[in-house]
């Protein structure tokens, strides 16, 4: 078969780092702190987004600039940071998709401070051609700027790329782009939810992508 993807874009959190998890329990104790009892699934399908936006979504405004302030230290703490993971198969697999002469990005929905922090960690800029953030560009997800610009940065037609999150915002951001999608189960999304969504391509986790490269 001959390939037809010559990019494969990827998000970062729940795709290739192991992070949900991380990020759902600081949420849920800063928010805590501040009296806030928000629901784990409805912090969760907030996930995609930048996390000032996150923040403003389920807090009051009056404790929200507070909340975020409060965010900002916690995720300075290197306690906090040396949780975060790539997932065991993930440097495999990013090495075998460039084996094959197929690009790669990173997009994902943090602001640069966490994106930068996480590229330098996991020395992704070694495996990868080109990466991107939601402080890159005037909208972040669902909006489609970030796949818009990843695809000029590659001069890239829509047809050659195809992009891989784990959120209904990864989803969302694909098909406004107007490039095929792919869902990943190991970050929020379980695999009804996914279906919901109708992406191209459901997979287990990254791992499923070299079936369709």
């Amino acid at each position: 078969m001959v390939n037809k993807f010559k990019i494969v874009g990827f998000d970062l959190d729940g795709t290739l780092i192991n992070s949900i998890s991380v990020w759902l329990d600081l949420f849920k104790r800063v928010l805590k702190n501040f009296k806030i009892n928000a629901d784990e699934r409805e912090i969760k399908k907030l996930f995609g987004k930048e996390y000032k936006k996150i923040v403003y979504s389920l807090a009051p405004k009056e404790k929200a600039e507070e909340i975020i302030k409060k965010i900002k230290q916690e995720r300075k703490n290197i306690l906090f940071l040396n949780k975060f993971k790539l997932f065991p198969f993930t440097e495999k697999v990013l090495l075998n998709i460039r084996k094959r002469g197929i690009r790669m990005a990173t997009i994902s929905g943090n602001d640069c401070e966490m994106n930068d922090f996480f590229i330098n960690k996991f020395q992704l800029n070694k495996l990868v051609d080109f990466c991107i953030c939601a402080g890159n560009v005037k909208n972040g997800k669902p909006e489609p700027d970030m796949i818009l610009k990843t695809l000029e940065f590659f001069r890239s037609s829509k047809k050659e790329f195809i992009y891989i999150g784990d959120t209904s915002y990864d989803v969302e951001m694909g098909k406004r782009a107007g490039v095929k999608t792919g869902v990943v189960l190991t970050g929020v999304l379980d695999e009804k939810e996914a279906e919901k969504l109708k992406p191209d391509f459901i997979f287990k986790d990254i791992r499923g992508v070299l079936k369709i490269i």
